[in-house]
């Protein structure tokens, strides 16, 4: 279950300026010049990011790493950070946690990504515990007193494509697989008797360097997933209703943060 500004405009000195006449001795200037301006004159949609970006498939590069902080909102709004690290020859590592006191997870994957054309085209695995506890969290109350844990694995798919010289947007695809799960409501514990398929999110990240150092990401997500993925943060689960639906719901969410 694992919830996203104007596009910027391309500055002045990448626009293309029209073909017109010009003398010789304008030519010999443009040529002295040009290893000063090569890198201003680079038309946008090119080059990447010295030390890469963490949501786009190419990931930070071989040897770079990423920091991110950030927030997400599905059913409750979470606080993110993450950490990737590249290996060279389109791998990457990483791990994030996802906290609102009551639910926090935290989990590490890969993922592996190759240009194909002007895309950017990877694939990913990422396996995440998670332990929420409520009733105890600010207030002890004996009003309702449950506790959940649980293991989930989050296999997916991502397309990236740059869409300016400092804007990169991904469309990322994850499957939410529940490994187990258990949750105790006061004195009664309920647990899944097999892994189950929960559903799936689809989630389009815009990453914009305006310095081409630090990023800022913002995007938004459709999520469509059994009621109780995790059971935890919807707790469907009670003594006279059925532990755990099959059904599945749509909701939206949203995700901001910083890359550094």
């Amino acid at each position: 279950m694992t919830v996203r500004g104007e596009e910027p405009t391309t500055p002045a000195c990448l626009r293309r300026v029209a073909a017109r006449p010009v003398s010789l001795g304008l030519v010999g200037l443009s040529l002295a010049l040009a290893p000063l301006m090569g890198q201003a004159a680079e038309p946008a949609g090119t080059g990447y990011l010295d030390r890469g970006l963490s949501i786009y498939p190419a990931g930070p590069g071989n040897g770079n790493e990423r920091w991110s902080v950030g927030g997400l909102w599905q059913i409750a709004p979470m606080f993110t950070l993450s950490y990737e690290r590249g290996l060279g020859t389109g791998f990457s590592v990483g791990a994030a946690l996802e906290t609102v006191v009551l639910y926090n997870q935290l989990g590490g994957g890969a993922q592996w990504a190759a240009q194909v054309g002007p895309f950017s085209l990877g694939v990913m695995a990422h396996l995440n515990a998670f332990y929420g506890v409520l009733g105890k969290a600010f207030i002890a109350t004996t009003q309702f007193d449950a506790t959940g844990w649980g293991l989930l694995f989050d296999p997916g798919v991502k397309g990236g494509l740059q869409i300016t010289n400092d804007s990169w947007l991904t469309l990322q695809i994850e499957a939410y697989l529940s490994l187990y799960q258990s949750q105790k409501l006061g004195t009664l514990q309920i647990s899944p008797n097999a892994p189950s398929y929960a559903g799936l999110g689809f989630t389009l990240v815009v990453e914009y360097a305006p310095k081409r150092e630090g990023v800022i990401y913002y995007g938004a997500s459709l999520y469509h997933t059994a009621t109780n993925y995790p059971m935890w943060m919807n707790v469907e689960a009670t003594p006279e209703s059925e532990p755990f639906s099959s059904q599945k719901i749509w909701y939206l969410g949203v995700l901001a943060g910083y890359e550094f």
